[in-house]
């Protein structure tokens, strides 16, 4: 059996009772099988160089983007191989396999997200209970936190449009852990990526690079449905429920007011940034997109000595090109595992890609 409806049952979440015509700026799954095809090829080549396929998790973690955006990565890439007439299926299969395979060694029990990003290790979380100065939660402070969440939320959406979210904002856990006498959970969120230079103007970012926000609740489940910014409140209040917190800026711990100052600070910057890409034509939009897209592998392409940034190849595929038909339903909702896994070519992929 291959990895691909363990992947389906987890990612299935986010399309469950959704449909494609939400996400913003751009029709995006009728958009990347113009050219996706044509950036695994350069990605592969960086494989190569690199030589990934015997090399674990561990020994290029600092090289990927976070579990979260691999796993985002795989459901366009699936539906972009029916886009781009399925050719190149070897391409599809290596990349897509190598992304199952490093999800699996990130996170053991649950790599696809069905409930869960467990990417730290029972020595990690230790080590983070003991050594984050934890602040006493009131319910104010957790009103304060859903204000930065909310923000931060804001100004990724921005930075990296609906589809690669996850490059910038991930979650981890929920993490079971005992304090003062207290069952607690542990989530945390991280904001990675603040400050993508080669995609926007100074001005249009953040003053910080990243943070990390800590919360430890009790009697409050949490369920990350496959990514980071589909975590979901399972059981109890997070209002009430939270215990104690921290939030960590570019490696500094904030106090209340630091974090009230960074909520607004992002707030603002993210309405900047959206007035800015309103403006922008359709042209400008697929090349922003398709910008957005190569980024998050700027890391691993630039170690093996290569140009993240997109080809001619690339660029000639999408200029003056209307957008591809037919490739998802519009207006669909997705109400079945089944019907998932028909209509995002999930079965076709398995079926042509992955057992050939």
């Amino acid at each position: 059996m291959t990895w691909i409806k363990d992947f389906a049952k987890a990612s299935y979440g986010i399309y469950a009772g959704n449909t494609i015509d939400a996400f913003q700026p751009l029709d995006f799954f009728h958009f990347f099988g113009l050219w996706y095809d044509l950036w695994l090829i350069e990605v592969l080549k960086a494989f190569d160089k690199l030589d990934v396929d015997k090399k674990h998790y561990k020994d290029l973690k600092h090289l990927l983007p976070m579990p979260s955006n691999m796993r985002a990565i795989l459901i366009k890439a699936i539906p972009s191989y029916v886009g781009a007439g399925k050719k190149n299926k070897e391409v599809y299969r290596r990349f897509t396999n190598f992304k199952a395979r490093m999800l699996q060694e990130a996170c053991i029990e649950d790599p696809f997200g069905k409930y869960s990003t467990p990417l730290h290790r029972r020595e990690e979380v230790e080590q983070i209970m003991k050594t984050i100065l934890w602040r006493t939660a009131t319910e104010s402070d957790a009103r304060v936190l859903g204000k930065l969440i909310t923000a931060a939320a804001s100004i990724v959406h921005g930075l990296y449009n609906d589809v690669v979210t996850d490059f910038g904002w991930d979650a981890y856990g929920p993490y079971h852990k005992h304090r003062a006498g207290k069952n607690l959970t542990l989530l945390i969120r991280d904001f990675p990526d603040l400050q993508p230079h080669p995609l926007w103007p100074k001005e249009l970012m953040p003053e910080i690079k990243k943070f990390q926000i800590y919360q430890l609740f009790e009697k409050v489940e949490w369920e990350i449905s496959c990514v980071g910014c589909h975590t979901i409140l399972k059981s109890g209040n997070p209002i009430s429920g939270l215990r104690y917190f921290a939030v960590i800026a570019d490696g500094k711990p904030l106090t209340l007011e630091e974090i009230k100052k960074l909520t607004f600070h992002l707030a603002t910057k993210a309405e900047s940034l959206y007035k800015e890409i309103r403006k922008k034509d359709f042209e400008e939009l697929k090349l922003m997109v398709m910008w957005q897209e190569c980024y998050q592998l700027k890391a691993l392409l630039e170690a093996a000595g290569m140009d993240w940034r997109p080809t001619a190849e690339m660029l000639d595929a999408i200029k003056n090109q209307p957008l591809q038909t037919g490739v998802l339903p519009h207006g669909v909702m997705m109400t079945s595992l089944d019907q998932y896994m028909k209509e995002f070519h999930l079965e076709t992929f398995e079926k042509e890609v992955l057992k050939n």
